[in-house]
């Protein structure tokens, strides 16, 4: 089957020859992400992208949601698997402050990754897009009580 979404090569290229992303490690803030780790997060991201979302968006086109009676929205079953794999594997807010609950990543390799689980379903990612920009608004004009209550859940 041909590759259906973002390629290997083009994303090392642009990551490490083109942007030297493995640099920013010299700064404290980024110090954990030197290249070694910048290639094992693309590798997974790339791996739970292939495997197990991909799979997911012919269902999503064939099933669709749909809207019930008493006002939920229901999604293909599959979809519940692949965002409980995301959820698992931290793939929510990774370039978000670790304070509350992201990875710290450098939003360029943040940009990597997304390039491969929205490419898998890009449908299924805009959930986990609604939560990110909660999570923002939240962090921007929230008080200190509410970023403590709702920053690591969401």
């Amino acid at each position: 089957m041909a590759q259906q979404i973002a390629d290997r090569r083009d994303v090392d290229f642009v990551l490490h020859e083109l942007l030297d992303v493995g640099a920013m490690s010299s700064y404290e803030k980024f110090a954990e992400f030197n290249k070694k780790t910048v290639d094992l997060i693309v590798t997974e991201a790339r791996n739970l992208a292939i495997k197990e979302i991909l799979p997911t968006n012919k269902v999503g086109d064939e099933v669709g949601v749909s809207f019930e009676k008493d006002g939920q929205v229901k999604v293909p079953e599959e979809f519940h698997r692949a965002y409980q794999l995301y959820k698992e594997g931290e793939w929510v807010g990774t370039s978000e402050d670790p304070e509350w609950g992201g990875q710290g990543m450098p939003r360029t390799v943040d940009m990597a990754v997304s390039d491969y689980l929205l490419g898998a379903n890009c449908s299924l990612n805009l959930y986990v897009g609604l939560t990110i920009g909660a999570g923002h608004l939240v962090e921007a004009f929230g008080t200190e009580e509410q970023k403590r209550l709702f920053l690591k859940k969401l």
